[in-house]
């Protein structure tokens, strides 16, 4: 059996960052910040686009592609670079009108969390291109929430996320999304873009729920249940199809639970896991 092993921040480690900005037009002392790089004492490295379509199209109405097509190559550029050495001193623009700017020293346990506060605090024009967590978020985004918040509630909960274990004759283990001796839940998302394949994940999910009996797995949690991630605006094919599922888990003694947030998955866990 293997689990996630702790959902507790990491430690913080030096993380060095700095700018990538362009000059649209030679000779110009109009430069806008197109890009941020981050690289850690962990041997991280990020580089983050800090110019969208959006504000492109504001800052060059008329050269909109040209000028999304340099962001690319420099972010191109700049990811290969850092792929092989981890070293942001020794990056090479691959064109006139790019610069790098400064490396500035902080410290982060997550890079990916770092680099995008250093982008919101170096251009106006950045904006988190991850949406908060929805219905239409993948079920890994929602466990990264749901991890997140049990480390504050309760760590120890944090173990039994992601449970790997053997079902019965079958040669690859079975994921579930919590596991322990009193509860056992896969988390599916439910919306109506490809709700049939989003159905398949369910009975699938629910086909390892009802096979826990027959694993060697010292424990055998009384309560299975089928998380069914949704937002609050399901629309009549979500339920129907939840519904569908409900009856199929019925006959397999599964339970059907909607949620509609990450902080509902967790309430969730903390309600029913073993104390």
């Amino acid at each position: 059996m293997s689990t996630k092993a702790n959902c507790l921040p990491n430690a913080a480690v030096p993380t060095r960052w700095a700018t990538i900005s362009l000059q649209p037009m030679p000779a110009s002392n109009e430069r806008f910040v197109v890009a941020i790089a981050a690289v850690n004492d962990n041997d991280e490295s990020r580089c983050l686009r800090t110019l969208d379509p959006a504000g492109v199209r504001a800052l060059a109405p008329t050269e909109r592609k040209y000028v999304s097509d340099l962001i690319a190559l420099v972010k191109e550029s700049l990811d290969a670079h850092l792929a092989h050495t981890r070293r942001l001193e020794s990056w090479t623009p691959p064109l006139a009108g790019v610069f790098l700017h400064p490396q500035q020293p902080g410290r982060a346990a997550d890079i990916d969390d770092f680099i995008k506060r250093a982008a919101s605090l170096s251009t106006v024009f950045y904006t988190d291109p991850l949406p908060r967590p929805s219905a239409t978020a993948t079920p890994r985004r929602w466990m990264d929430a749901v991890a997140e918040i049990l480390g504050h509630r309760n760590a120890r909960l944090c173990r039994h996320l992601d449970v790997r274990v053997p079902l019965g004759s079958h040669d690859a283990p079975a994921t579930f999304s919590f596991l322990d001796s009193e509860f056992a839940a896969n988390l599916v998302m439910f919306s109506g873009s490809n709700l049939k394949g989003r159905v398949e994940n369910a009975r699938a999910g629910l086909w390892s729920l009802s096979l826990l009996g027959d694993s060697p797995y010292i424990f055998r949690p009384e309560r299975k249940e089928l998380l069914a991630g949704t937002d609050a605006e399901s629309d009549s094919k979500v339920r129907e199809a939840i519904a569908e599922i409900t009856d199929e888990a019925a006959r397999r003694d599964v339970l059907v639970t909607s949620v509609t947030t990450p902080r509902a998955v967790a309430d969730h866990i903390v309600q029913y896991a073993s104390r």
